[in-house]
């Protein structure tokens, strides 16, 4: 009995020592923007996205700077804009000038760049909101490998198919 007591309590301590599930998508919702423009946009930038995708985690996760500064929970979250695939070059060129400017370190870059059939993904953010400042553990990559790693948008003609073929993986912002 006493034995089987303190395999218990290591399991419960365990369990509540560990770090939250990074990969669990139970967790995210996203959101896509189809009126979405961006803000800022260089001059001669005649190229516009199609839309905006925002990817949000539902359940804050523990750290102690942020709290400390802030005085929030934290919530990891990422964005994207869609383009055409037939825009690769013009996102490559964003992606290439985050990261150049960005000045953050590390896995809180931004720039990140997706491409899945026929539309790129492209993150303009310089510095991202998904690591964790105690360990920097990245929260959001990992996340977007799964719902991305066999999405299949051939065909997808439009932001609405997108959606549906996104909203399979893991739930819609309400």
């Amino acid at each position: 009995m006493p034995k089987t007591l303190f395999i218990l309590l290591a399991l419960i301590l365990i369990s509540c020592d560990s770090e939250p599930e990074i990969s669990n998508l139970k967790h995210w919702t996203y959101e896509i923007d189809s009126d979405y423009e961006p803000e800022i946009t260089p001059l001669n930038d005649t190229i516009k996205p199609i839309g905006l995708i925002k990817f949000e985690r539902t359940k804050f996760i523990k750290d102690k700077q942020r709290e400390e500064i802030y005085l929030e929970d934290w919530f990891p979250s990422i964005d994207f804009e869609i383009y055409d695939k037939t825009e690769l070059e013009h996102c490559k060129k964003i992606s290439q000038t985050m990261k150049l400017f960005s000045s953050c370190e590390n896995a809180t870059v931004g720039g990140d760049l997706i491409l899945i059939n026929n539309y790129v993904f492209v993150n303009r953010g310089h510095c991202l909101n998904c690591v964790q400042s105690e360990n920097e553990t990245d929260y959001c990559r990992p996340v977007l490998n799964l719902i991305f790693s066999d999405l299949n948008l051939t065909g997808s003609r439009d932001l609405r198919e997108i959606n549906e073929k996104i909203g399979i993986k893991i739930k819609r912002k309400k």
